[in-house]
């Protein structure tokens, strides 16, 4: 799967100002590092083109927000609330997202690697060309997905809730998969090893002597 990564110059002019920039409700070409976003609320907050690098944001809300062409590396969002998000050619590198609220987005080009992402909510969301890689997801809310083009490597999916997110085509080999939450339904078409098999029979109603 090709993921489309954003499209970023390397030359957004840097800022010292986030919280300002951000009052503007829209941010472009733009570059951050270093700085924190305490308490913000902004509704359809648009970023395009930006790269944050070690950016903390602490109890903010944003929802609706719209990011485009942009990039975040080693930055927090745990337990920010993004309802109804739009991200369109989006990474996220080293990222902490624990707990953090985005139930009913959109994802399209998404690329998400050395992630902690225990008890991400992303509920309801339709995913295209999305890539988790060395990521944890232990607990994280992925179910009623509308999706395309998905794929986990070498993710922890430990209790992660997948009901009613078809799983076919998907190769979890390389997944830690134990307790994930599902009817069963969901597994047609999944790819695992041999030892995972162990992890999913009690789902499908089989017992073994």
């Amino acid at each position: 799967m090709k993921i489309e990564r954003p499209h970023l110059t390397e030359q957004e002019a840097e800022r010292t100002d986030l919280s300002k920039q951000f009052e503007c409700s829209l941010v472009e070409g733009c570059s951050f590092k270093n700085q924190i976003l305490l308490g913000a609320s902004i509704e359809e907050l648009e970023i395009k083109r930006c790269i944050f690098r070690n950016c903390r944001f602490l109890g903010c809300t944003f929802p609706k927000i719209s990011v485009w062409d942009s990039s975040f590396q080693n930055c927090d969002f745990s337990n920010c609330r993004m309802e109804e998000g739009y991200f369109q050619r989006v990474e996220w590198i080293d990222c902490k997202l624990v707990g953090m609220v985005s139930y009913q987005s959109t994802i399209q080009n998404g690329y998400l690697k050395d992630c902690n992402c225990q008890y991400l909510n992303l509920s309801g969301a339709r995913i295209k060309t999305v890539g988790f890689n060395h990521c944890d997801c232990s607990g994280a809310l992925f179910q009623q997905w509308d999706r395309k083009s998905l794929s986990f490597y070498e993710t922890k999916l430990t209790g992660c809730n997948f009901f009613q997110t078809p799983l076919h085509d998907l190769d979890l080999s390389s997944c830690s998969i134990e307790g994930v939450l599902l009817s069963g339904e969901e597994l047609r078409g999944v790819t695992i090893a041999a030892h995972q098999a162990q992890d999913l029979v009690g789902l499908l109603g089989v017992k073994v002597k």
